[in-house]
């Protein structure tokens, strides 16, 4: 896994070490351009055992789905991200079709993780991101699972919406 370190402002004007397996950018993507590798990203610190046993507990068992976790507020002190390249063929027209298929973790304070592999969730948390910045223990994020109606009759999509603290 690929580190960099990047130092992030607090509120309080201090400052704090994070360590990433991929930083995110301004961009408004988590991962880097490169189509072809699967990536993997996370804002737990990996240097702390509670936080690295977190994520290896998850990569072997989740405790919550997201799908059935709808209208409930998250405190968020963590995520984990994968992203897998994908491709389908059409024997029609000889397209070869190139997708991304992406899991989302999200890691709670009470130390329980959720999972979803819907991208639509994997999208709204990508733009959490690039406006509000990483969760961590230290500077937990709330977010409200929402399933949203799609354009077509029936069909919905599960997305994450941040929620105020006071609001909760």
């Amino acid at each position: 896994m690929d580190e960099k370190e990047m130092v992030v402002e607090t509120t309080n004007e201090t400052e704090r070490k994070e360590t990433y397996a991929i930083s995110t950018e301004l961009n408004g993507n988590i991962f880097s351009a490169d189509e072809q590798k699967i990536k993997k990203a996370t804002s737990l610190d990996l240097s702390d055992e509670s936080q690295a046993d977190l994520l290896l507990g998850a990569m072997s068992e989740v405790d919550y789905k997201l799908n059935d976790e709808k209208g409930n507020v998250l405190e968020v002190i963590g995520y984990y991200a994968q992203e897998i390249p994908t491709e389908t063929y059409n024997e029609e027209t000889g397209e070869v079709i190139r997708r991304k298929k992406h899991t989302l973790t999200l890691f709670t304070s009470d130390g329980k993780s959720h999972v979803t592999g819907s991208n639509a969730c994997f999208m709204s948390f990508n733009d959490i991101l690039t406006i509000k910045g990483s969760p961590s223990v230290d500077k937990p994020m709330y977010l409200k699972v929402v399933e949203t109606p799609a354009k077509e009759k029936g069909h919905t999509y599960l997305r994450l919406k941040p929620f105020r603290k006071e609001d909760k």
